[in-house]
């Protein structure tokens, strides 16, 4: 038989010897609960076991329900590579990423060749899932990494910490201490080693000077405590003069941990924080909190029977002196005001800047209410001094309301109250002036809130309307025109006269929003007026200072007037003597000059009752001069009239009487020359729709 005979049957023998062993292995694999799977040369499956199919070592899918084998990755090939080239056991560890459902695991892998002997053609693969190890050991070296990050950032914490730390055991042994500590007093390092006695470093410090100022003190309410297991913070001064605060806090053991921080420039710096706490930054005032410390230790003297005294003080119209002359105008008014204010009142009253406009000012131990008045009087006096500021001059003007606790039996707490219950009244009695309080300013404010209240609703809800009053040309025995005046169809009241919501003119909002009211009313009237040819002449309308003081009166009248379309020689304002006389006459001033320049009618109101000079009618554009009616209806006043018609007449100025209600006084003013008169023997004032049907009766009946 030849050679390659006797070696293809060799070949088969050993075919059919694998093959038994194969399905030997097969029927020993099928009920095999371990992970077992027969790879061929190349690594690809011939045979799984049910523990590979059960723990799902590679996930089934809808191709191969029953599993595929390892995608052979660098770890697995490795280990099959170094079973084939020794023909040994080899062991890998594979990471099975996660199905959509499960999580990830981790398998270790044995590889051993099969069938043994010089010739194999197959691997034996047994799996074993080291996840819970895998796990484990990576959650210990994890924890081993934090452990040893914590160490090292607590040793950087202690090694860079601002403060020194230290830590002593019940016998008073150093534990540790840190850099800060060595360093804050000098410690060698001989005596920072563990061990050390505190008496040892005491002595130390002691003998260069960083000791304790008393040592007998410092060891008893330090150290002591912290032994005795009292936690406590303490500042220690030290005799180099700094001041180191130390914080003991008390350790299980007994001993106790103890930081120590140099506070030296921090208190100094408190000290200093403490004082501009208490200051106004511009005027070196007390401050608002001041204040209040001040008035609560007032309120607790008067519990024990101390009178004190309260003075709230607002700058008038403090706002438009920012808005026209510039904040630093403002800023060299309230310099100003609190240098009077200081030279006024005494250097133990308390005298301060609340913000803005407003100031404080707390009196105590006051044997009477004049101790208190007497001051205001010296304050208002140097209030009529004039400030120089930017080359213009100006004065202060400011409201006062004061109030004095010496009822022991009253509650003292209310005198905030009372005093701006009377600085209050000082506004509205018509501000630049002083009020005490008096207990029945409080139901008169109270009364007085409640109608601005009402005002501000009225406005919203449209009841304030306009009333006309003809004004009479003497001389051609016609409606010259009419001025508008404000009704309020209150609804429960009827229709109520400013007298009745005079108040509502003194707040500079609602004055505003009443000037509005009466302009858009009152032009929209004129416009109707005029699409219906009635022959209203002029249309007078009252101007408030608060208009004036907003600084853009002339331009917002030039735009009203542009917007309804009325010519500006249908309009008059009437501005009384104390807006032309009062703060801000520049601003008035320039506001009528351009009014006037624009055609618009300006007149002098209620002349006579104010301030106005001869010299003040020359400056300002006056068109109209008005006599008020307390003059016209007095006979006593007969030369004052007389007077301000010539006066009126050798100026070039109309003159207008008010309040003409008998005939008789119709024939004196005609007698005198007067031009025009207004008053109830013409007519009171009427609502607009009837202003058409008076103009025609008057021209027929004359």
């Amino acid at each position: 038989m030849s050679s390659q005979v006797i070696a293809l049957d060799l070949l088969e023998r050993r075919s059919a010897a694998l093959s038994a062993a194969e399905r030997a292995l097969r029927i020993t694999l099928s009920g095999s609960p371990t992970p077992i799977v027969l790879l061929d040369l190349d690594l690809k499956p011939v045979l799984f076991s049910q523990g590979w199919l059960d723990q799902a070592v590679t996930p089934r899918t809808s191709q191969s329900p029953n599993a595929e084998p390892l995608a052979p990755n660098a770890e697995f090939t490795a280990a099959a590579g170094r079973c084939l080239e020794t023909g040994a056991v080899e062991t890998c560890r594979v990471e099975i990423p996660a199905d959509a459902e499960g999580c990830t695991r981790w398998f270790s892998f044995e590889f051993s060749p099969w069938p043994r002997g010089s010739a194999y053609s197959r691997f034996v693969v047994v799996g074993r899932e080291v996840t819970e190890a895998v796990l484990a050991a990576r959650e210990a070296e994890i924890a081993g990494q934090r452990l040893a990050e914590q160490n090292a950032r607590f040793d950087a914490a202690l090694s860079n910490m601002p403060h020194g730390l230290c830590m002593f055991d019940a016998e008073k042994r150093l534990i540790l201490c840190n850099t800060a500590y060595r360093r804050l007093y000098d410690v060698p390092d001989a005596l920072s080693v563990p061990g050390t006695r505190l008496d040892d470093i005491l002595e130390h410090r002691c003998s260069i000077g960083k000791g304790p100022r008393s040592f007998a003190a410092f060891y008893a309410a330090t150290v002591e405590a912290a032994v005795r297991g009292a936690a406590a913070t303490r500042d220690v001064e030290l005799t180099d003069g700094r001041t180191i605060r130390i914080t003991h806090n008390p350790t299980a053991d007994g001993g106790y941990v103890a930081t120590h921080e140099d506070v030296t420039e921090s208190i100094s710096a408190a000290a200093q924080i403490e004082f501009l706490a208490f200051r106004d930054p511009l005027t070196g005032l007390p401050n608002r909190a001041a204040f209040q410390r001040a008035y609560d230790d007032a309120v607790a003297a008067a519990e024990q029977g101390e009178m004190f005294g309260l003075i709230m003080l607002d700058v008038d119209h403090f706002k438009d002196v920012n808005d026209t002359l510039g904040h630093d105008a403002g800023d060299a008014l309230l310099k100003a005001l609190a240098g009077q204010l200081k030279r006024a009142f005494r250097r133990n009253d308390t005298v301060a800047r609340l913000g803005g406009d407003e100031f404080a000012i707390v009196l105590r131990d006051l044997k009477s209410e004049a101790d208190m008045t007497r001051p205001i009087e010296v304050l208002q006096g140097l209030l009529r001094t004039p400030i120089e500021h930017g080359g213009q001059s100006f004065t202060i003007c400011a409201s006062i309301g004061a109030a004095v606790h010496g009822d022991p039996d009253a509650d003292p707490t209310h005198l905030l109250k009372n005093a701006d219950v009377a600085l209050y009244q000082a506004k509205y009695d018509g501000r630049n002036r002083s009020v005490v309080f008096r207990p029945a300013m409080r139901t008169e404010v109270e009364q007085r809130v409640e109608l601005l209240r009402e005002v501000r609703l009225a406005i919203s809800q449209g009841e304030f309307d306009l009333f006309y009053q003809p004004v009479v040309d003497l001389a051609g025995n016609s409606v010259a025109g009419f001025e508008a005046l404000m009704r309020w169809n209150h609804p429960e009241q009827g229709v109520l006269p400013p007298a009745a919501f005079m108040a509502a003119f003194e707040d500079n909002d609602l004055s505003l929003q009443l000037g509005e009211v009466a302009f858009e009313r009152a032009l929209g009237q004129m416009r109707a007026w005029l699409d219906q040819g009635v022959e209203f002449g002029r249309v007078a309308i009252n101007i408030s200072s608060a208009q004036f003081r907003t600084g853009r009166l002339a331009a917002e009248i030039a735009a009203k007037l542009a917007r309804w379309n009325v010519p500006a020689d249908r309009l008059t304002i009437e501005v009384t003597e104390n807006v032309y006389m009062g703060w801000g006459a520049e601003v008035v001033s320039d506001t009528v000059k351009q009014l006037h320049d624009a055609g618009v009618l300006i007149a002098l109101d209620d002349f006579g009752t104010g301030y106005a000079s001869l010299a003040n009618l020359r400056q300002f554009p006056i068109d109209r001069l008005k006599i008020d009616k307390s003059f016209v209806q007095n006979s006593q006043d007969d030369a004052i009239v007389r007077a301000v018609i010539n006066l009126g007449s050798s100026m070039g100025m109309k003159v207008v009487a008010e309040g003409v209600e008998r005939p008789d006084q119709v024939a004196t003013l005609t007698q005198y020359g007067c031009d025009q008169v207004q008053g109830y023997h013409f007519a009171r004032p009427m609502p607009a729709a009837e202003v058409a049907g008076f103009i025609d009766a008057f021209s027929t009946r004359g």
